[in-house]
C-alpha cells in the first residue's frame, strides 16, 4: 500500500467517526455481524441473515451485501458496485434500520473497509472469517498485507464477541491463533467437517459457508430450529451459483467467481455432475491485480472443455493488457479458447454450440447491474441478458 493511501486512511477513519456521530451512533443497540473473506461472503452473509429471520422475524433483520440490502422487510439492489459501502453510507443504512425497528444486521466486511476505517466506532457482537487467497493485491501489494487488513476485524469485536474461521486455510488460522491470544472466543471450522453439513445450496463451498453461519448462530445463542430453517430456506442467491435451465437441456451457471481458488472451486464442482461439455465466459476486472489473471485463466482450463474470453470491467485499463494477461494462462493448454470482446457476443456464441447435456459457466458479474467501461457505468445484468438470448434463440 502507498504511503499516500496511509494518509488518505487517516482521512477515512475521521471521516467515518463524523457520519457515525452525524447520524446519531445509530449502530449503538444493533446486534451486528461481520463477515469478511476472499470468498463467499454474500452467500454465507444471506444464509446467516436467513437464520436471524426465523429466530426474531425478517422485519428485525438488516443486511448489507454485494447483492442487495435489507431494511427489514424492504430490499434495496445494490447497484453502487462496492461491496461493503463508504462510511456515510453505512451508517445512514444503519439509521434506517434503526428506524425501521431492525435489531440484528449482517454485513459483509472487504480488506478495503479494514483498511480504511469505513466502520470506526462500531462494536460486532460476532464475525466470520472465511478464507483468505490472493486477491486485491494491487491495493495490499503483499499477501501479507493483505491478511494483516483481514485481522483487523479482531479489532472490531465486543468483548466476548465470537469469531468463527477457517482452521485449515493457514491465513485464518494465524488470524484465530492472534485472536486467541488477546482471550478472544475463538470457533474454527475445517473443510472435513463442513462435509456433512445439509444446504439446499450447491457446491462444497457453500457447505463451509452453511457451517460458518451455524456456528457464529450456535454461538448466539439462537434456538437450533430457527438455524434449521433459516439454511433450509436459502435455496439460491442472486448471482452465485445461480442455475437457470434453458427449454433445449442446456443449463447456465452464473456466479461471481473472480479469483483463482473461487473458480477452481465452482469448476471442480461443475465437472463432477456434467456429463456433457462445459463452456466457460471469463473475464478479468481492469485496474485491479494483474498478476491473478493467468492463474484466474489456468484454472478454468483444467475443467472446461471450450473458453471464451470476454469483457468483464475493463474501467480505463487497455483490454488489450487484460486478455494478454489471461492468455498467458492458456499458453499450455489443449482446450479450445477464443477471445470474443463483446460479452453479448461471447454468451450468444456459447448458447449457440451448446447442446441438451451441456453447461455454459460465466463468472465475474453475478447479480450486478452495471459493468464498468472507462470512467462510466452502463446497465448490464446477467441473469437478464442471458434470458434475452436464450428467447431471441428459441431455446
Amino acid at each position: 500500500m502507498s504511503r499516500w493511501q496511509q494518509l488518505k486512511n487517516i482521512y477515512h477513519f475521521g471521516q467515518a467517526q463524523a457520519w457515525r456521530w452525524w447520524y446519531g451512533r445509530p449502530d449503538r443497540g444493533l446486534h451486528l455481524y461481520g463477515i469478511t473473506g476472499t470468498n463467499g461472503k454474500t452467500t454465507t452473509s444471506y444464509i446467516l441473515a436467513s437464520i436471524l429471520a426465523a429466530a426474531y422475524g425478517r422485519k428485525h433483520v438488516g443486511l448489507l451485501t454485494t447483492v442487495a440490502f435489507w431494511v427489514g422487510e424492504d430490499e434495496i439492489i445494490n447497484a453502487t458496485k462496492m461491496t461493503t459501502l463508504p462510511s456515510r453510507l453505512i451508517f445512514f443504512y444503519l439509521w434506517r434500520m434503526r428506524r425501521a425497528g431492525v435489531s440484528h444486521v449482517v454485513m459483509e466486511i472487504t480488506s478495503h473497509a479494514l483498511d480504511q476505517h469505513r466502520l470506526a466506532g462500531v462494536l460486532l457482537a460476532g464475525g466470520i472469517v472465511l478464507n483468505i487467497s490472493r486477491e486485491h493485491l494491487d491495493y495490499h501489494r503483499t499477501m501479507t498485507a493483505y491478511a494483516a487488513a483481514k485481522e483487523r476485524l479482531l479489532n472490531y469485536l465486543a468483548d466476548g464477541a465470537p469469531l468463527v474461521g477457517k482452521e485449515d486455510d493457514p491465513y485464518v488460522s494465524r488470524i484465530l491463533t492472534a485472536a486467541r491470544e488477546s482471550s478472544r472466543q475463538v470457533i474454527p471450522f475445517t473443510a472435513v467437517q463442513a462435509h456433512a453439513v445439509a444446504t439446499p445450496l450447491p457446491g462444497e463451498v457453500n457447505r463451509e459457508n452453511a457451517l460458518a453461519a451455524t456456528l457464529l448462530a450456535q454461538a448466539c445463542r439462537v434456538p437450533a430450529a430457527a438455524i434449521a430453517a433459516g439454511i433450509a430456506a436459502v435455496k439460491n442467491v442472486p448471482g452465485r451459483m445461480e442455475w437457470l435451465a434453458l427449454k433445449n437441456g442446456v443449463q447456465v451457471l452464473i456466479d461471481y467467481a473472480v479469483t483463482p481458488g473461487a473458480l477452481t472451486a465452482l469448476y471442480r464442482d461443475v465437472r463432477a455432475t456434467t456429463k456433457g461439455k462445459i463452456y466457460a465466459v471469463l473475464g478479468a476486472a481492469g485496474q485491479r491485480d494483474r498478476g491473478k489473471r493467468p492463474a484466474m485463466a489456468a484454472a478454468v482450463a483444467t475443467y472446461a472443455d471450450e473458453i471464451v474470453l470476454t469483457r468483464e470491467d475493463p474501467w480505463r485499463e487497455n483490454e488489450e493488457q487484460i486478455f494478454s494477461d489471461l492468455e498467458r494462462g492458456l499458453q499450455t493448454t489443449d482446450k479450445s479458447w477464443r477471445r470474443i470482446v463483446d460479452r453479448t457476443a461471447a454468451l450468444r456464441y456459447c448458447l449457440q454450440r451448446a447442446q441438451a447435456g451441456d453447461v455454459i459457466v460465466a463468472t465475474g458479474k453475478g447479480a450486478e447491474r452495471g459493468m464498468g467501461i472507462g470512467s462510466k457505468v452502463i446497465p448490464w445484468h446477467e441473469k437478464t441478458v442471458i434470458g434475452q438470448l436464450a428467447e431471441e434463440l428459441g431455446q
